[in-house]
């Protein structure tokens, strides 16, 4: 058995704990309610973009232009979908309260930036995997909303000066990828 089988599978466990956690968190956001003080408009951690396209040739689109830009799709969440088949645990009343159609989280890491970050920090290995989430709603199937949490946003806070430049590098290559994705 070599390295990479291993690793293989070690991360699909990672994988999995990391959708089931974010799913039973998205869960209790949407029990609750989110209030609008919460949105991302009023986060300067979080970047947002609406679209008018077509949802999965979008989201298709993302996944390519992530691609382009030497980032490896390590994999791919379908939120909606899992909050669908746990609307007998959530309350059939209550797991769609706003009205999504779609939701997928689309997680993604780079060798090379991985590299450098682990090389000057280990505490900026909270970076990895990078994720983009892409959701459209039933009202405005047409809009699709595309958010990431900035890469210099959470790097911002540390003292080192170097954390604020590999933040803004991945945050580029990242915005590079989205920005491609919009040409098709």
């Amino acid at each position: 058995m070599n390295v990479l089988d291993v690793s293989a599978r070690e991360m699909g466990k990672v994988r999995r704990r990391v959708a089931g956690g974010f799913v039973w968190v998205l869960a209790v956001m949407v029990l609750l309610g989110v209030p609008d003080s919460g949105r991302a408009e009023d986060n300067p951690a979080i970047w947002k973009l609406e679209v008018k396209d077509n949802y999965a040739a979008l989201l298709e689109d993302v996944k390519a232009g992530l691609e382009a830009q030497q980032f490896a799709i390590v994999s791919e969440e379908n939120l909606a979908k899992a909050l669908a088949m746990n609307r007998g645990v959530l309350g059939v009343d209550k797991w769609n309260t706003i009205g999504f159609r779609e939701a997928r989280a689309v997680h993604f890491c780079s060798l090379l930036f991985n590299q450098e970050v682990f090389n000057l920090n280990m505490d900026y290995s909270i970076l990895c995997p990078f994720k983009v989430v892409l959701y459209s709603m039933e009202n405005d199937p047409d809009t699709v909303t595309i958010l990431m949490v900035r890469p210099t946003y959470l790097l911002a806070h540390f003292k080192d000066p170097s954390a604020k430049a590999v933040g803004q590098k991945i945050e580029d290559r990242i915005m590079a990828a989205i920005k491609e994705a919009l040409r098709h």
